[in-house]
């Protein structure tokens, strides 16, 4: 993959699934549950969480900003004191908008899903990033599972319990739309083209100036939504796996803009040593009524696993399936476009 600017627009769904396990738990420890029906959800957060602490572990030459970073002394840094130790550059009641804004976009997780930057010392001056991608809270596709509490006794306290659900599968709706950041661009490159010290930069530095989402920042966000929820290995999170990715891209002069994919999604239980199914049918046939406005549908899963069901003869052309575990190259010695 190249850092060149990634300027399509993409719409796409994750499904997590969650086998005896908690995906997401509320404040009492449940997994959590709409008051509506009672229903399995999960907030935006759990998976955003999983996707930072992937890009964390894996590409050490990116900077994650929302995530816990410790001082010397093991202490959970303030948002001012990481992004101070992150990005070089002091706060104080001097920093302008203009000049936090492009330290804000050399963080990955602020490139994809923006931010609101208020930190300490600068309330009257704080900063909105609307982010390239917006995913949305998950809903579980099977609702029949049920919660149960494990009592545990550990050695130095006294006995505890843990809720789990007995299964469900969370899709995650997200879209990807560049242009919430390259709208910016003008703006800022004005000011560039403005200044005399511009002129003595050299191009390396010039595109440093203000990144946009890059092809390199596409591979990290699919390798990431394909990963990790099973990268994340830990005793409170087993049984919670990636289990499907849709992504649809769209031309770059593509004015479609799509519903969520969710609706026209159907999960089916296998039997007894059977695998799950996800039927697809509906939506291939609803996408292919826009057939020329999109580019490509490529679709991640196990096939060992799962069943993903297409009974559509359309959009045979430009749909892709993958193996779920297939990582993306990136190349960690280009800089972000």
């Amino acid at each position: 993959m190249s850092s060149t600017e990634f300027k399509n627009r993409v719409y796409g769904c994750v499904v997590v699934k969650a086998i005896n396990a908690n995906y997401n738990a509320d404040f009492s420890g449940l997994p959590r549950r709409l008051k509506s029906d009672g229903s399995f959800y999960a907030t935006d957060k759990s998976f955003k969480w999983l996707v930072r602490n992937y890009i964390k572990k894996n590409y050490s030459h990116e900077k994650v900003l929302f995530t816990k970073v410790f001082d010397d002394k093991l202490n959970t840094m303030k948002l001012k004191e990481a992004f101070e130790s992150l990005s070089d550059e002091k706060i104080n009641k001097d920093n302008m908008k203009d000049t936090l804004f492009p330290k804000l976009l050399n963080f990955i997780d602020i490139r994809l899903f923006g931010a609101v930057f208020s930190p300490e010392g600068k309330k009257d001056n704080n900063i909105s990033i609307h982010g390239n991608v917006q995913i949305n809270h998950a809903t579980d596709l099977y609702k029949k599972g049920r919660v149960y509490t494990d009592e545990i006794l550990a050695p130095f306290t006294a006995i505890g319990s843990m809720s789990k659900a007995t299964e469900a599968h969370y899709i995650h709706n997200f879209s990807v739309n560049p242009k919430n950041l390259s709208s910016w661009k003008n703006i800022f490159k004005k000011d560039a083209e403005t200044s005399k010290q511009e002129t003595l930069l050299d191009d390396d530095v010039k595109n440093d100036t203000f990144k946009l989402l890059s092809q390199n920042d596409i591979a990290i966000l699919k390798n990431s939504f394909n990963n990790a929820a099973t990268f994340y290995d830990s005793h409170s999170k087993a049984g919670v796996e990636n289990e499907l990715s849709i992504y649809v891209t769209l031309k770059e002069t593509s004015t479609l803009t799509l519903p969520s994919l969710a609706q026209f999604i159907a999960f089916e239980k296998g039997k007894e040593n059977e695998n799950n199914s996800f039927d697809i049918t509906k939506l291939i046939n609803y996408l292919s009524k826009y057939e020329e406005q999109i580019k490509s549908i490529d679709i991640y899963y196990i096939d060992e696993l799962l069943n993903v069901i297409n009974s559509s003869n359309e959009l045979s052309a430009i749909i892709h399936k993958h193996d779920l575990l297939e990582v993306l190259e990136v190349n960690e010695n280009e800089k972000t476009y």
